[in-house]
């Protein structure tokens, strides 16, 4: 769909891609990677729309973007074009939020973890982080920050 990622996570994301494709859901790559300017744009409109505080919890200032990294995609259905915690009502995300961690990928800022992500629920948000650490986050329930915290205690 015409999206840049990280070398790392292309293959993994053609994978999740067609295997969700396989099972008949409409999977669109909405946005991957977005250089600085892209994110500042994005987060000054946010700004204007709804002021600093409440914008940066809904797209990340330019620097702070995993969109930056090549990292992350923003997934949804087709012909679903609204971006908010409806999308987790869809087959697509209920499908792909069970099965990310295979490929390597984690709902990235997961319901019930605002206060700790300090990022709105996202259900369209993917991050890759390799099958083994999306594995133990998926299956315990955790968001990235409570997954690197471990290393942080250990």
């Amino acid at each position: 769909e015409g999206q840049a990622f990280d070398s790392r996570i292309i293959q993994p994301m053609k994978d999740f891609v067609a295997a969700a494709r396989a099972e008949g859901l409409s999977v669109y790559l909405s946005s991957g990677y977005r250089d600085y300017a892209t994110q500042q744009y994005l987060y000054n409109r946010k700004v204007g729309q709804y002021g600093e505080e409440i914008a940066k919890t809904i797209v990340l200032p330019p620097g702070t973007s995993e969109h930056q990294t090549g990292l992350s995609c923003d997934i949804t259905d087709r012909y679903y074009e609204v971006k908010d915690s409806s999308l987790e009502n869809t087959a697509m995300y209920q499908w792909m939020s069970q099965h990310c961690q295979e490929y390597g990928f984690i709902v990235r800022y997961p319901k019930d973890k605002e206060d700790i992500t300090k990022v709105m629920y996202e259900p369209w948000h993917f991050r890759y982080v390799g099958v083994e650490a999306a594995t133990y986050i998926m299956e315990n329930g955790l968001c990235l920050e409570e997954f690197l915290d471990l290393y942080k205690q250990a």
